[in-house]
């Protein structure tokens, strides 16, 4: 019911307490036409804790929803609709096209968000690393660090499949201004070559 206020704080809390139940608590299934209409919300907030919501505890239809609010208007909904593609599973791969052209959104978190989804995707099995590897290496140029740092994360999903990564890795694990990005590549080196190759 809340779902349905007419105030948008009552809207936002409801979706993202839906979220945080998650898809194993009883009846929550029941409210994903109701957060499928708050994705269309007015209200920016709103829509961004229906997308999230719909992460986690959507179904396969809510992926072609969740693709369009990653050209939303709002840098702060289509950080949550990469982020819910992310969680939602296989059925995100719809999004593949679309979470890789948000590698290039104006927005850090969107970029980096849409990084961490697609090496999930790749890491189920959904996405294949081919499609996404050669991306991820242009994106460790990234100018923001957490970027990099997403990526680099992002390709030690993606396991040996990210193996044309290798040399760009090493040298970002040398090389980047920010020890946390560092430490990611190493990390995601360990992850492609094993610790002993990396």
């Amino acid at each position: 019911q809340k779902l349905q206020s007419s105030r948008a704080r009552d809207r936002w809390n409801a979706a993202d307490h839906l979220g945080r139940l998650g898809r194993g608590t009883d009846g929550v299934s029941e409210a994903v036409p109701a957060l499928l209409h708050c994705a269309e919300d007015e209200d920016d907030d709103v829509r961004c804790a229906a997308a999230r919501a719909l992460g986690h505890i959507g179904t396969e239809t809510c992926a072609p929803e969740l693709v369009r609010l990653l050209a939303d208007e709002d840098g702060g909904v289509r950080w949550g609709a990469a982020e819910a593609l992310g969680n939602l599973g296989a059925s995100a791969s719809c999004g593949l096209v679309q979470l890789k052209e948000a590698l290039e959104d104006e927005e850090e978190d969107v970029r980096g968000t849409s990084a961490q989804s697609l090496g999930k995707l790749v890491k189920l099995g959904a996405v294949a690393a081919a499609d996404v590897v050669p991306s991820f290496i242009e994106c460790l140029a990234d100018e923001e660090w957490s970027v990099r740092r997403s990526v680099a994360e992002a390709l030690g999903r993606c396991g040996a499949a990210a193996a044309d990564a290798v040399a760009t890795l090493r040298r970002v694990a040398e090389q980047d201004s920010n020890p946390t990005v560092k430490r990611a590549a190493q990390h995601a080196l360990n992850s492609i070559s094993g610790p002993s190759q990396a």
